[in-house]
């Protein structure tokens, strides 16, 4: 089982296997740096959500693991290929599970709690998780999805509030900055789905992506934390002024206004 030693064993091994990269790979440090942070402000967001599920304790501690981990493959990616984009690269999330189990790091544990760490990690950065008869897996999968998201937008909204100053194409998935909005990714958030990473053609795109992971939370809390938090306003506001943006605007400011409500009758 997972104790809250085991966690502070792999928050000390997380580090040290961040900080190799740092010294060996100094030019690209702001980056690294950027998604280690993001690793355990995710650790943080999963800790939060398994509270408020009021979910036992080796299962918080189970959650803290798998949003510390999540992104671990990151490193490798970025240093071997200088670019978050799996496309271009390699699936970012299958890197994780390798980098885990060349490092045998969770040995301690038994191979079911192995398994639904190594599940939850590939599910996390899918279109749709992959169905499993293993209901904890699949309840892993659906909370590491919503704290990651929380976090990129907290990542996302404070880089573009600086974008000017301090801009960064990795962190833009070195996609052209325009006024274009591909129809396809427009439509998608018209009919509330997700928006798939292969239509995207433009940073506004990428964008729209980011504001249509509404569609996808699993979780009251996470919904509650999203409105709170004001970050789709803030991504909302980067766009270009014209009907499409509008339009979306209104449908964000729909959904929440509904599922809000909903959260209170509850």
């Amino acid at each position: 089982m997972i104790t809250s030693e085991l966690v502070n064993k792999y928050v000390s091994w997380f580090d040290n296997y961040v900080n190799q990269f740092i010294k060996q790979f100094p030019d690209l440090a702001e980056n690294i740096e950027i998604k280690a942070n993001h690793c355990r402000l995710v650790s943080k967001e999963t800790l939060d959500l398994a509270s408020n599920l009021k979910l036992k304790d080796e299962d918080i501690l189970l959650a803290e693991t798998i949003g510390l981990f999540h992104d671990v493959g990151r490193f490798r990616q970025y240093v071997k290929y200088q670019t978050f984009s799996d496309s271009k690269s390699q699936n970012h999330s299958e890197l994780a599970v390798e980098v885990l189990k060349e490092n045998n790091i969770l040995k301690d544990l038994s191979t079911d709690t192995q398994e639904i760490i190594f599940k939850s990690i590939i599910n996390h950065s899918r279109a749709e998780i992959i169905p499993d008869k293993n209901e904890k897996i699949v309840f892993f999968s659906k909370l590491i999805r919503d704290a990651d998201k929380l976090d990129i937008w907290r990542l996302i909204t404070e880089y573009y509030m600086v974008k000017e100053q301090n801009e960064n194409k990795t962190l833009e998935l070195e996609l052209p900055d325009n006024d274009e909005i591909s129809e396809e990714i427009f439509e998608a958030i018209i009919n509330k789905k997700v928006v798939l990473k292969e239509s995207m053609k433009t940073l506004n795109d990428f964008k729209l992506l980011q504001i249509a992971w509404l569609f996808d939370l699993n979780f009251d809390y996470s919904i509650q934390r999203l409105y709170k938090m004001k970050y789709l306003d803030k991504i909302l506001n980067t766009l270009p002024e014209n009907q499409k943006v509008n339009q979306i605007k209104q449908i964000v400011s729909d959904y929440f206004k509904q599922h809000i409500e909903l959260i209170i009758i509850k």
